[in-house]
């Protein structure tokens, strides 16, 4: 009788053995694997003329052919699989913006020590920059390689002839430096009023800072290749202002910056101390001709801020595609004053002007006070245009514009007015899809850090279609018409869990996780005797 070798008989030790070509492959296989892939195998008759006892079937020809097919299958998956991640545009848009820095130094880092490969960053003073000269010109095989410049204008000096002052214990202000000096004045109140007193002899304004035509000026000559252009103005109470221009014997002011064709991208920090009024601006980016996309970030929520942003929205260069501005920053709670805004907004509003933008611009990054006058804006102004280009969207809401005769200003889940305000701005931005075809992202959220349940902050998302966030009729009739192909994934009736107590009242709980679709009437729950106030 002939001997069936038993599948349980080969054991992972024994493949190279039997077959070494397939070895770097059955090493990828369990013992328990390729016992399955044996024991299906049919018995086959012996050869004719072969002596004595031979298996019924050629297990190593056999199985040889099964593990090439195999391996031929996984290396044609991998292939496709390695095409599929290669591309940028599926990765994570953290990793995108890693790869860029990459490309072209820290591009939008929020913290000023972070510097990319190709970033320099220089200090905005008059030795700064004559040090930066002497080096460069020393070393000029280097300067093409710089694509990002960052020049930071220092807010503080040392008075002259003064000691640096003394802090309690051993730590001195040498050994601390000046930057850690200056920030403990100005962002905390943790040190003693003696120490305070101590500070403000030993530092004074910034005297000798350059101004932005030596700066331009500095840049055009030593970074032919720089495409990206940082100027942090720093932040204090009652800041000095960068002065553009350099006064001379003769009282005569220049006006226009030496031209800086190369950049592309402008990033203002501190951009109060940078630009106040229309003038500052236009001499800015009259010196840009090819700029394309434009940072603007506010260290505290200013009125006059949206004021003047509000009239600089009439002057923006026809170039210009990429807006982000940031007009009340996450690291300050102030607020900007309701009376002031609802005065201001009858003579600038800052979402009717920035609307009237928006089918230039092919990606809108906006912080602040926003209402649904943005979007109805945008859709009468896009009439003008045969294809506007716009196709993406990032709103982070910090309030919404009310009426002016309205007493109620404040924000968070638990009031039903503002609830309201930010589901008319849902609905409009959903509507202005129709007009927008090429918007393909548009994002709406309030962040509320102090919230009782963060996770339950309004938002709405839309992207490749797919909707999560508030929802409401109106937002469905809306998204029907503007973006018939666009649906939420689920529609959730109630927030969190409901329970009765002993009283027979009804508690809901706070969800543990961030809900995919919130239905606008939920909020009711929390109005807390603000509901159906306007």
């Amino acid at each position: 009788m002939d001997t069936v070798l038993q599948p349980s008989s080969i054991m992972f030790t024994e493949l190279p053995t039997l077959f070494p070509s397939s070895h770097a492959y059955a090493s990828q296989l369990s013992h328990h694997e390729i016992r399955w892939r044996l024991c299906p195998m049919p018995p086959q008759h012996p050869r004719r003329g072969s002596g004595g006892h031979r298996p019924s079937f050629d297990l190593p020809e056999l199985l040889e052919d099964t593990l090439r097919l195999e391996a031929k299958e996984l290396r044609h998956a991998s292939r496709e699989e390695k095409k599929r991640r290669t591309q940028l545009q599926d990765l994570p848009e953290e990793i995108q913006q890693g790869v860029l820095d990459m490309l072209m130094g820290n591009l939008c880092s929020t913290s000023s020590s972070a510097v990319g490969r190709s970033q320099v960053k220089l200090k905005g003073t008059k030795a700064g920059l004559a040090e930066a000269a002497d080096w460069f010109l020393l070393n000029p095989h280097l300067q093409q390689y710089v694509r990002h410049i960052e020049i930071w204008v220092p807010v503080w000096e040392r008075r002259a002839g003064q000691p640096p002052p003394e802090l309690t214990g051993s730590m001195t202000l040498e050994l601390l430096g000046p930057p850690h000096a200056v920030n403990t004045m100005v962002t905390t109140n943790v040190r003693s009023p003696q120490e305070v007193e101590n500070i403000n002899q030993a530092y004074q304004l910034a005297s000798s800072n350059s101004t932005l035509n030596e700066i331009f000026g500095c840049v055009g000559c030593l970074f032919p290749q720089a495409c990206i252009l940082t100027i942090e103005g720093g932040h204090c109470k009652k800041p000095p202002m960068i002065q553009q221009f350099r006064r001379t014997k003769s009282g005569v002011v220049e006006q226009t910056l030496p031209e800086l064709p190369g950049i592309r991208t402008l990033i203002l920090k501190g951009a109060w101390n940078v630009i106040r009024e229309d003038t500052h601006f236009t001499t800015l980016t009259a010196a840009l001709p090819n700029i394309r996309e434009m940072h603007t970030n506010y260290a505290k929520p200013k009125t006059k801020a949206y004021r003047l942003m509000s009239s600089v929205m009439h002057h923006i260069p026809a170039t210009l595609t990429h807006l982000n501005l940031c007009l009340e920053g996450f690291y300050c709670k102030d607020s900007v004053a309701s009376v002031k805004m609802r005065q201001m907004q009858l003579t600038h509003h800052l979402c009717h002007d920035l609307g009237a933008l928006i089918p230039q611009l092919e990606a809108l990054t906006f912080t602040g006070r926003v209402c649904a006058c943005l979007f109805t804006k945008a859709v009468a102004s896009a009439e003008k245009l045969r294809k506007p280009r716009l196709k993406s969207v990032d709103l982070i809401v910090k309030n919404c514009c009310r009426d002016p005769n309205s007493w109620n200003d404040s924000t968070g889940i638990h009031n039903w007015a503002f609830i309201k305000t930010f589901e008319a701005l849902v609905v409009a931005g959903v509507r202005s899809l129709q007009v927008y075809p090429d918007l393909s992202f548009l994002r709406i959220r309030f962040i509320d850090l102090d919230s009782p349940c963060p996770l339950l902050n309004p938002y709405f998302q839309l992207q490749k279609n797919r909707c999560s966030g508030i929802w409401n009729d109106d937002i469905l009739t809306a998204l029907g018409t503007g973006r018939p192909a666009a649906s939420f994934s689920n529609l959730g009736e109630e927030l969190g869990s409901r329970s009765v107590d002993k009283e027979g009242r009804v508690i809901v709980g706070w969800p543990v996780m961030r809900p995919r679709s919130i239905k606008v009437g939920s909020y009711a729950a929390f109005a807390e005797g603000v509901l159906g106030s306007a």
